[in-house]
């Protein structure tokens, strides 16, 4: 084996963090260095941020203490939803270009993700395109509604036929939460624990009854969280679609449980029995490991033994710890070790 891989990790540059400091409501981040919080919601405390949100140094040196080959960083969620028109270009092209920076100032221990501007589709189709054609960027990191849609919106069809033609994955992330009122009053855990992959449920949910990925069938469309609860939801889904023909109005020509099958997932679910309820909608070579780094939720002991106890196959654990990721990012492979590594 080549080593273990990470898919869902992520990094918040200085220069990000000062753009959300700059704003007067969530999502922003208040306080001064040492002692930042990043606020989603309004009336909340916040999440401390250290240098684990911004320093590759620190990252890489999780990534040995956890026996990391290789990891596939993300800008973290709001991502650029709050920024608009200039601002909001601005921002792209300064994240792509610092993404795409990662593979030669680590020698490809970390690579990077691309992200999308959130104002306009056509601004997003074009940032598709670029994202593309740069060599070490290895896809685009989203939240779970594209340029302030829900992902059934046929509006966004230019963006999905950009995605399918590039080649170019898709990692969907959630930020809002599904369900906040009746989460609340169990600080962030619930929020987290519940509301984070209810929120990639439905929207992925939804992707699926517009016919996105029947239209769209090479659609490389990665669903953080093991895709929320759609593995455990996936027979209930296909019973509500047969027994709400208005449900799906004509847009699939077979069961969501069928088109779901295409998606990859990561294997963020803690637990071995979810791994096998992960690993039977889409198989092990549609699965691969991830921690969610720098997050306080981040348990990646806990996943490792659930990969480790969950598959009795070693060939199945080895896809998911490395060999499908490897192959569906088509990742590069790890050099030397770099003379030098600039902070982000």
């Amino acid at each position: 084996m080549d080593g273990l891989v990470d898919i869902h990790s992520h990094l918040y540059p200085r220069w990000y963090i000062d753009a959300l400091k700059r704003r007067t409501t969530p999502p922003r981040v208040v306080g001064d260095e040492g002692a930042e919080r990043f606020v989603i919601f309004e009336g909340e405390q916040g999440r401390l941020m250290g240098d684990d949100h911004w320093d590759l140094q620190v990252k890489l040196r999780f990534m040995a203490a956890i026996g990391i080959a290789q990891s596939i960083v993300s800008l973290g969620n709001p991502w650029l939803d709050p920024f608009a028109g200039d601002e909001a270009m601005e921002l792209v092209a300064r994240a792509n270009a610092d993404f795409a920076s990662f593979e030669d100032r680590t020698g490809g221990r970390i690579v990077g993700m691309g992200v999308l501007p959130q104002h306009d589709v056509r601004r997003a189709v074009e940032t598709v395109e670029s994202v593309a054609a740069t060599p070490t960027l290895y896809g685009v990191a989203n939240g779970c509604r594209l340029c302030g849609l829900e992902l059934d919106d046929a509006a966004l069809d230019p963006i999905w036929a950009a995605l399918e033609r590039t080649g170019l994955p898709l990692l969907l992330h959630p930020h809002y939460v599904v369900g906040r009122d009746a989460l609340s009053g169990r600080g962030h855990a619930f929020p987290l624990a519940l509301g984070f992959p209810f929120e990639t449920t439905v929207a992925v949910s939804r992707l699926v009854f517009a016919g996105v990925l029947q239209r769209f069938p090479e659609l490389k469309l990665v669903a953080s969280h093991g895709g929320g609860t759609i593995p455990f939801l996936a027979g209930r889904l296909d019973a509500g679609w047969q027994a709400d023909h208005g449900a799906h109005d004509g847009h699939l020509d077979a069961a969501p449980s069928e088109h779901l099958g295409k998606l990859f997932l990561d294997a963020l679910v803690y637990h071995p029995g979810a791994v096998r309820a992960t690993a039977a909608l889409v198989g092990t070579t549609r699965m691969a490991f991830g921690t969610d780094h720098p997050f306080t939720i981040a348990d990646p002991a806990a996943n490792l033994r659930a990969i480790d106890s969950g598959f009795e196959s070693e060939l199945d654990r080895r896809a998911v710890m490395g060999d499908s990721a490897r192959e569906f990012f088509r990742l590069p492979a790890v050099r030397d070790e770099p003379t030098a590594l600039p902070a982000s």
